[in-house]
């Protein structure tokens, strides 16, 4: 078995998971949600590109990170994702510094915004077909997102 069939299964798993979740839209081709980072986060971000914000610094996701996300799970205080599903893939954004402020204080604050920010992104063919029709089925039945939320 390839690393890639591995990647595909996780997303697809994780494609059912996000399905669920409350999402809004901006204009007709990106939903937005904010869940708490649970286990189906942390599988998900296993194996995946990511980057460091702003700078777009690919940076490889350590495992202790991975084990405090989980930590934090069991405890009862999660930390806040914000996801961003556009046509290339899901987006799925947190913070190191201030965690469990994020995104709402970046919404509302300039400097909240400037700090770094960490992005894992799962491409939409690693989702298979299930990607584009889940999306558009959530696109179709999502509401607009509040004025709060800026453009994603």
């Amino acid at each position: 078995m390839t690393e890639a069939v591995v990647t595909c299964r996780i997303c697809e798993n994780f494609l059912e998971f996000l399905k669920d979740l409350p999402w809004c839209k901006q204009g007709d081709e990106v939903l937005v949600a904010v869940h708490k980072c649970t286990p189906e986060f942390v599988v998900a971000f296993t194996d995946h590109e990511v980057k460091v914000f702003p700078g777009a610094t690919n940076v490889k996701l350590n495992k202790s990170w991975l084990a405090f996300l989980q930590e934090k799970n069991e405890e009862g205080t999660p930390l806040p994702i914000l996801l961003v599903w556009k046509a290339a893939g899901v987006e799925l954004w947190y913070r190191r510094h201030k965690s469990w402020e994020f995104p709402y204080d970046m919404w509302q604050s300039a400097i909240a915004e400037a700090y770094e920010r960490e992005r894992v992104f799962l491409p939409a063919e690693h989702g298979g077909s299930k990607f584009a029709q889940y999306r558009k089925s959530m696109l179709e039945k999502a509401n607009v997102c509040p004025p709060v939320i800026p453009p994603q």
